[in-house]
């Protein structure tokens, strides 16, 4: 498992429901595949709407049974994922698998906008050893 973090300028779009265009970030559950750079996610959990104030930090953290996908709206900021740092920014989607220790940290004068999804792991969740 790694750290994925992508950016939607840098997917290739997709026409969807006629009307629409589809940037495929990470992919997972319906075509689980490892061996495809932004393939990841398996299962959701949960879709939560996150705000961190300027100069601000969630403390370093870990999900034992989830991984999860922030997707930044706006602002810029740093994603620190197992001891391993990278500048975030609008548009980039940022994987945390399961059991990393993680923290976000907001360098921007405005609030750090996102999105955080979240996916139970099957065999975290039972108790099982590693991914």
């Amino acid at each position: 498992m790694r750290m994925v973090v992508t950016n939607w300028r840098d997917a290739a779009p997709t026409i969807v429901h006629d009307f629409g265009i589809d940037y495929k970030l990470l992919k997972g559950q319906e075509a689980y595949d490892p061996g495809i750079p932004n393939c990841c996610m398996r299962g959701m959990l949960y879709v939560a709407y996150a705000m961190l104030q300027e100069g601000k930090a969630y403390e370093a953290h870990a999900h034992g049974d989830h991984e999860e996908v922030y997707y930044i709206i706006s602002g810029i900021g740093e994603m620190t994922v197992n001891g391993e740092t990278r500048a975030i920014r609008d548009g980039d989607a940022v994987f945390i698998p399961a059991g990393f220790t993680h923290s976000i940290a907001n360098r921007g004068q405005e609030f750090l906008v996102f999105l955080a999804f979240s996916s139970q792991v099957p065999d975290r969740a039972a108790g099982a050893e590693g991914i």
